[in-house]
């Protein structure tokens, strides 16, 4: 939860909103984010859930249905099976306390779809503002027109993202929307970038292509879903490593420098 996430990283973590449905919800999660968190994101690139087309071929369904190639895949990793049944399946801490109690797997899906079916516009952004006394930042960015408005409303940054082209692959590359906005805008607001960011050289290119800072989720999702608890770790010494090799090949003294570098 908030509180445990705000004590591992000394006082240093992000908080993320899927704006709620319901305002009186979301005052309640922001005050818990408040007192334990100096950035608040707020998520823009999710306004529906889109059409996963592998999602539907797999069977992912909520609640989900255990199939013969489930069972399969179970048996043939022991470890999982046995550490899931000691600490239990993944639940949505945060919201815990405003959920009702015994729901099941179905239920908890249509609890979901409906407390966050709201989309974002410039009023809910606006209150959010003024109610935030920190950083406040808004992911999800992909044209100018957004930006500029989040620069009217007074955010401190933006995260130019397309949710990793799963909402939507057929709109344009977060790293293309980036240098346009990077160019016109990085001297009025942080930019920032996620989405498809996997390794030190994509690190590279990201800042190259002028963001000020890159996220990456799912290297670590990998790295923690191999190895456990050392999962994290193991995979910043990767991206370090790769990202210092880079580097020294184009004799790039800092990390601020690599826009210099950058092949147009």
């Amino acid at each position: 939860n908030i509180e445990r996430i705000a004590e591992l990283t000394e006082g240093h973590a992000w908080f993320q909103l899927y704006h709620p449905a319901d305002n009186d919800l979301r005052d309640k999660i922001l005050e818990r984010a408040a007192a334990n968190c100096q950035v608040l994101v707020m998520l823009s690139d999710v306004p529906t859930f889109g059409y996963r087309s592998k999602e539907i071929k797999n069977g992912l369904a909520m609640p989900p249905r255990m199939t013969f190639t489930n069972i399969l895949q179970i048996i043939g990793h022991p470890n999982w099976a046995i550490n899931t049944l000691v600490h239990g399946s993944p639940s949505f801490k945060v919201l815990k306390p405003y959920m009702p109690k015994g729901m099941n797997m179905h239920h908890l899906g249509l609890f979901m779809n409906k407390t966050f079916n709201g989309r974002l516009d410039e009023d809910k952004v606006a209150a959010i503002r003024d109610k935030w006394k920190g950083k406040l930042v808004m992911k999800g960015m992909s044209n100018e027109i957004d930006v500029e408005k989040a620069i009217k409303l007074g955010l401190d940054g933006v995260i130019v993202s397309n949710h990793g082209g799963r909402q939507l692959d057929a709109g344009p590359s977060s790293i293309y929307a980036l240098k346009n906005i990077a160019t016109k805008y990085g001297d009025k607001i942080k930019v920032m970038m996620d989405s498809g960011i996997r390794t030190g050289p994509d690190i590279a290119r990201t800042l190259a292509a002028g963001a000020q800072f890159a996220f990456l989720g799912r290297s670590f999702m990998y790295g923690v879903g191999a190895l456990g608890n050392d999962g994290g770790e193991h995979t910043i010494s990767i991206l370090k490593r790769q990202l210092q090799q880079v580097m020294e090949q184009i004799c790039c003294e800092k990390v601020e420098d690599f826009p210099q570098y950058l092949i147009k």
